[in-house]
């Protein structure tokens, strides 16, 4: 298991893509479960108005929009014998990028304005953008295009996943 966990680090580090990872139904469900179990400590924090069952919701439209649209990625550019790897490693390093966001969202439900908040805003925008990068990496490597085009791909599932479980679960305001 650690070994697993140190590879998904590694591919955060953008040292190593997912073309180690085996294409095994375990890994798969292993990489899932750490990410649903991150996302929803995350949506607890970041979204305490939403139930278990609308978290789960969210967090499942958020993995099924990313499974689709890689399945579709890997499908044209003929390289769908990737996607078990591809997807683990997208849930494995999701899973290790939001342990940080979480801390980061954590701190801006406690502090409202100052310098410390705009601290902790901008270290979540690079996290995000540090996140874009690893899926684009991924991308890059499991579908032969390039890293631009990996990180773009990232950016609109990000998108897509966001519109849609926004207008299912809209932002309460408080």
């Amino acid at each position: 298991m650690w070994q697993i966990i140190n590879y998904f680090w590694q591919i955060c580090l953008l040292r190593v893509g997912p073309e180690k990872i085996p294409p095994s139904l375990n890994l798969l469900t292993f990489s899932f479960g750490l990410y649903f179990l991150v996302s929803s400590t995350s949506i607890i924090i970041s979204r305490p108005e939403l139930n278990f069952f609308s978290g789960s919701v969210t967090i499942f439209i958020g993995a099924g929009v990313a499974a689709l649209m890689v399945f579709s990625l890997l499908g044209f550019k003929r390289t769908s014998g990737r996607f078990i790897p591809t997807i683990s490693a997208i849930f494995g390093t999701n899973a290790m990028i939001l342990l940080p966001m979480i801390t980061t969202s954590f701190i801006m439900e406690q502090i409202e304005t100052g310098t410390i908040r705009l601290l902790v805003d901008a270290l979540a925008w690079i996290l995000l953008i540090w996140w874009l990068t690893i899926v684009g990496s991924i991308l890059s490597r499991a579908a032969n295009v390039s890293l631009l085009q990996g990180f773009m791909l990232a950016f609109l599932i990000e998108i897509v996943s966001l519109l849609i479980t926004l207008s299912l679960f809209p932002i309460s305001q408080q």
